[in-house]
């Protein structure tokens, strides 16, 4: 197909349907008055970019609004808004600037550029009569992926990378399209029963975006989107750039540009290289093109552009509403309202959190960073830092200044405050996970021995080794400490469960109690520790669907105080941990959340979810946070089981929320809800969303998230795999 001709006196290419276009009237969306559009046909599969009119300020941006064919989809609309107020992170000198986003009630979702004039790739191409020279195409490939290295190391996947998502300017390029990927795939995690629900058109890649060949093939096959995707459709961006074609094979590149472009568009993820790697590769020739020059059609194409609409005039007089803002724009359809009242209405991103961390775990704290404004925005983490060694275990965040990550046979700290490494400890070979002592002490259970480190130095304490299963019965897993007395579950050959007090003083035995089979709990299921008790539960995969059965016993002597069973409620091995709140027993079982009171074993209440939970429950007062398989996140008056508000996930986790989290701020005013691509931040009050956070790694694992997120006062430390970002909060 031919490149078409550009008219540049209109902005317009010869196959655009003629519309007004000049600078006093034309259609509205919003506070904007469209003046032309950047699109060209068999482009603009994405979203639909224009040149328009702010008429508040009277200033010329660059519009993108949602697809024709989506405009109808009040999902994707939502979708399409949220990822355009996540754009604003976007960091890096050749990233679009985002001027304004449409507010949650309107009813056409749009997000406006400051990077006029502005051409569109395939747009340049047709000024300029074909591909661009290979000096552009390098410095335009340099620019891109230096754009895109800053934003995986600051925990973005920018998922919409195409030819109409790159603008050429007087100042060099600049990316547009956050997000459209996302806001167009939304898949739904798993069933209960391994299956997939029905979709929507828009709710696979491999439908919703067959014609784009800038979306990579795992995409295409139903992966979410991940930062190797994002060096594939930039492949993809480049390889249309030099040849003038969507669908190009290496052997159509032009020879100095096939090997770094061809590597990009590797089939096999883990073979594509790393944008700033990319990025040096581009520009390694003896007179590298400065971004910013472009062939002189091109540059002749801005420039009447530039001259047909003015880059500002002055606003026109406009009388307003009393009380109604220049900003407001059309009244919300009905339709709009039923929008926004579903998904919750948006947040202030919390970016003021950051004074509270510094002020509690700053012996000499810096000025915390300037707060953010921004509406559904996530603020920027206050630091990143990827661990090198593989973590084999759950972290552990300790007094809230130190991170102690567990890895093959060591293990390290990393300093809350600024994520600085603190130290590391080698030959501390375990089974079991790092477990808080009490005071600066930590439990690290080995083979045949307890290793007790310092959390402050990494100093080795103390070494038991009496537990090993030849002078007395084997260390299992601990139960409870309270930093004077450790807990611990033993067993002999004979699978004889004991319960031992362990002096963390004296380092000698303070009481053991044998207990029943079944009693010993599992290793994913502590003890309860009372005032004066400590609870055990009969929870084991080894007898499941039990009735739900307490031992006390008493915590100075080991005395058996009492045993209560729960009528109506079954031990499952595998379901969320039980929370005890005072006299408050609460479970989770498939997707019942039941509340026992622990004296007299009666039933409170009973609350039902929409589907199963897979997920451990955070509490917060009076107020529970659970989120089940369909990604909604309830919060539930424990004194009576009272429903207080509930919202679903705004874009759909891609695999079974078995793999999700609900946490709670240090403060209690912000729940995190965990799925397998992101953290959603909401307002406890409401369940409105306050902000989203896509973290990113290197290499093929990277991308869908793949960790926690912990908790410490001012800050969310977020986990993906081997990466942990540091996020201010409340």
């Amino acid at each position: 197909m031919e490149p078409p001709i550009l008219d540049r006196r209109t902005g317009r290419t010869d196959h655009d349907t003629p519309r007004r276009a000049d600078h006093d009237g034309g259609q509205g969306v919003g506070p904007y008055r469209i003046l032309a559009t950047l699109d060209v046909p068999g482009h603009a599969d994405d979203a639909r970019r224009c040149l328009a009119r702010d008429t508040r300020t009277g200033r010329t941006v660059v519009l993108a609004l949602p697809p024709a064919a989506s405009a109808d989809d009040a999902g994707y609309r939502v979708r399409f808004r949220a990822e355009a107020e996540n754009s604003r992170r976007l960091p890096g000198p050749w990233a679009a600037p985002v001027v304004d986003v449409a507010p949650p009630e309107a009813e056409l979702p749009w997000v406006a550029h400051d990077c006029f004039p502005a051409l569109t790739l395939p747009a340049a191409l047709a000024a300029h009569g074909g591909p661009l020279p290979e000096d552009t195409v390098r410095a335009l490939g340099a620019a891109l992926a230096e754009t895109l290295a800053v934003a995986h190391a600051n925990g973005l996947v920018h998922a919409g990378i195409s030819p109409q998502a790159v603008l050429l300017t007087r100042e060099g390029p600049r990316l547009t399209g956050y997000g459209l990927v996302r806001a167009a795939t939304g898949i739904r995690p798993a069933t209960p029963h391994g299956g997939r629900p029905a979709t929507s058109h828009l709710s696979h890649p491999a439908t919703a975006h067959r014609d784009q060949p800038a979306l990579p093939p795992e995409q295409r096959a139903g992966e979410p989107p991940r930062p190797y995707g994002d060096v594939y459709a930039l492949g993809a961006v480049l390889a249309y750039a030099a040849t003038g074609r969507k669908d190009t094979g290496p052997a159509a590149l032009p020879p100095g540009l096939r090997e770094p472009i061809a590597a990009c568009l590797s089939p096999d993820p883990a073979h594509r290289p790393q944008p700033d790697t990319l990025a040096r590769e581009f520009r390694s020739t003896p007179a590298p093109a400065t971004p910013g020059r472009v062939p002189d059609a091109v540059e002749a194409a801005l420039a009447e552009q530039a001259a047909h609409h003015p880059a500002e005039i002055p606003p026109p007089d406009v009388t307003e509403a009393a009380g109604r803002p220049p900003a407001a724009g059309r009244r919300p359809s009905r339709r709009s309202v039923a929008v926004t009242a579903l998904t919750g209405a948006a947040g202030l991103a919390l970016g003021v959190g950051g004074t509270a961390l510094w002020r509690a775990v700053a012996d000499d704290p810096p000025a915390p960073p300037e707060p953010l404004a921004l509406r559904g925005v996530a603020p920027a983490p206050l630091w990143r830092r990827r661990v090198e060694t593989e973590i084999d275990g759950p972290p552990l965040l300790w007094r809230n200044s130190h991170l102690l990550l567990p890895g093959a046979g060591e293990v390290t700290a990393v300093r809350v405050r600024d994520g600085k490494k603190m130290w590391t400890r080698d030959n501390v070979w375990g089974v079991g996970d790092l477990s808080p002592l009490g005071g600066d002490l930590v439990l690290k259970p080995g083979i045949r021995e307890l290793i007790a480190l310092s959390a402050r130095t990494g100093q080795v304490k103390w070494v038991e080794r009496a537990y090993d299963g030849e002078k007395r019965q084997r260390f299992r897993y601990p139960l409870a400490a309270d930093g004077r007395t450790l807990w611990f579950l033993a067993q002999d050959e004979e699978k004889t469960a004991t319960v031992v007090a362990y002096d963390l003083k004296t380092r000698k035995e303070r009481w053991r109690t044998p207990v029943p089979g079944g009693f010993g709990g599992s290793e994913e299921h502590f003890a309860v520790l009372r005032e004066d008790s400590l609870l055990l539960s009969n929870r084991s995969a080894s007898a499941p669907n039990t009735p739900w059965t307490y031992l006390a016993l008493g915590r100075r002597d080991g005395a058996k105080l009492w045993t209560r069973t729960y009528k109506g409620l079954l031990t499952v091995a595998d379901d969320p941990t039980e929370i005890v709140s005072g006299d408050l027993l609460i479970t989770f079982a498939s997707d019942v959340v039941s509340a026992h009171e622990i004296s007299t074993g009666s039933r409170r209440w009973r609350f039902s979810c929409e589907d199963f939970l897979y997920t451990d429950g955070a509490l917060h007062g009076r107020t529970l946070y659970v989120t089940d398989g369909s990604a909604v996140t309830y919060a539930i008056d424990v004194t009576r089981g009272r429903l207080l508000w509930r919202r679903r996930a705004a874009v759909d986790a891609a695999s079974p929320m078995s793999e999700s989290e609900t946490a709670l701020s240090h403060s209690g005013r912000t729940v995190f809800q965990v799925n397998a691509s992101e953290v959603e931040a909401l307002d406890a009050a409401d369940g409105s969303l306050r902000w989203r956070f896509a973290p990113a790694t290197e290499g093929a694992s990277a991308g869908a998230l793949s960790g926690s997120v912990l908790i410490a006062p001012g800050v969310a430390l977020v986990r993906n795999d081997q990466a942990f970002y540091a996020l201010p909060v409340d």
